[in-house]
């Protein structure tokens, strides 16, 4: 029995070397701010297969752009809050969240290019015991890889209307 959960191990920690995990760990470059909506990254690896695209970059870039009052994404944030407040609600929590971001566009050509767009819902949360959550908006933004050269910038921010529930 002893020689099988050695064995387990071994071929538990070789299967999380050669995961996703692995590679968010490596050396991910510093993410440089272009403009208040865009952003990019020069990786080391010029034939990557995807690999540059971690999460790390882009969730700093989401963060970025909500810290940049230029942002078209703080901007939203900022008139969703005004939008609550205006209503009279009050605001559960910040009252602004962004949802989960999807893959809604991939294209590679070759080893060293992808071109790729994640989708979020932006919904507004307010309420006490009374919770009233409405998706207000679809954010796009483009995440690309180029050569090892990784652009990312807001494609598009779309209303969305599903209901109007007072």
């Amino acid at each position: 029995m002893r020689f099988d959960f050695c064995t387990l191990t071994l071929c538990v920690l070789a299967l999380a070397a050669t995961s996703g995990h692995a590679s968010e760990s490596a050396n991910i470059p510093a993410l440089v701010m272009t403009s208040p909506n865009s952003a990019f990254a020069n990786y080391e690896d010029k034939c990557s297969n995807g690999g540059n695209l971690d999460n790390v970059n882009r969730e700093k870039f989401l963060k970025l752009m909500l810290a940049d009052k230029k942002s078209k994404l703080s901007q939203l944030k900022v008139a969703l809050l005004n939008e609550i407040k205006q209503s009279g609600d009050e605001p559960r929590g910040e009252g602004v969240r962004i949802g989960e971001w999807n893959q809604t566009f991939h294209d590679r050509s070759g080893c060293g290019t992808n071109t790729n767009s994640y989708s979020a819902f932006v919904l507004t949360v307010t309420g006490g015991n009374a919770n009233h959550t409405v998706v207000k908006s679809l954010v796009t933004i483009d995440d690309d890889d180029n050569a090892g050269k990784r652009t990312l910038k807001i494609r598009d921010i779309r209303p969305i209307k599903l209901r109007n529930d007072n």
